[in-house]
């Protein structure tokens, strides 16, 4: 698994200018924005300001987003992340809250190889070799489907070009696939959001969405600690997590 930081917004004054690292930060945005709404000067006039004093800002977004309660300021502040090797199972996940834009590898343009995600909680275990038959056999009927599918599209005479005819195939064919089939995915997350995925992910589980959190912190480390602080999940928000899909099935909820 790899988390890449591809990049995050920061105030256009810094590229005119011979910024110092500290600044290059989208804290300053947030606490320019943050002050609108009490403040008689312009919002460029605000922002400049806080590129001049971003200890400062750091401390005005402590004080109003974890103190006064205005958590809706953090979401000034935008990453955007790389994930890559993770498996569909965790994805579904990830995906669940939309409060964020996803682009993920498709299994209907993208013709699969076979890798897969071997869960750490299998690994070393008397269930791997069991577990990578089964996704080996998996991977090998989702080969013979696409190769079946293609040809009985051609033999129907399949109307349209020879890219959509491989990826209707490929459309039918990827429901053979396991959850633990191997994908990737572009992530564009706000601070606040970015937050409680973080604390959502430390209240699964599995050890493939701890392995995630800390790789996703590590990358964002320093860049906005006045913004995303409280990513640890609370014994109730962990017990809620598992408790879901027991509800979900028992009242059959999608």
């Amino acid at each position: 698994m790899q988390v890449v930081l591809a990049g995050y917004n920061v105030d256009s004054s810094v590229f005119s200018q011979n910024a110092k690292k500290e600044v290059i930060t989208p804290e300053t945005i947030s606490a320019a924005y943050a002050r609108i709404s009490r403040s008689k000067k312009t919002v460029t006039e605000l922002r400049q300001q806080a590129l001049l004093e971003v200890e400062k800002a750091r401390k005005s977004n402590d004080k109003i987003i974890f103190e006064m309660g205005h958590n809706s300021i953090a979401e000034h502040a935008v990453f955007n992340l790389d994930i890559i090797g993770v498996s569909r199972f965790l994805v579904e996940f990830i995906q669940h809250s939309r409060l964020a834009s996803f682009t993920e590898k498709s299994q209907r343009y993208v013709t699969l190889d076979g890798d897969f995600y071997l869960p750490a909680e299998i690994a070393g275990t008397m269930l791997e070799t069991e577990f990578r038959e089964l996704i080996t056999q998996q991977n090998n009927t989702y080969k013979k489907l696409y190769k079946k599918a293609c040809n009985y599209l051609e033999d129907v005479g399949f109307e349209g070009s020879k890219r959509e005819l491989k990826g209707k195939a490929k459309e039918d064919a990827r429901y053979v696939l396991a959850l633990a089939t191997q994908t990737q995915l572009g992530i564009t997350i706000n601070a606040r959001s970015l937050e409680k995925l973080l604390c959502r992910l430390d209240s699964l589980p599995w050890l493939e969405a701890a392995e995630l959190k800390q790789k996703i912190e590590r990358e964002i480390k320093g860049i906005a600690p006045s913004l995303i602080k409280y990513t640890e999940a609370t014994e109730y928000e962990k017990e809620l997590e598992q408790r879901i899909p027991t509800v979900s099935v028992k009242h059959n909820l999608p």
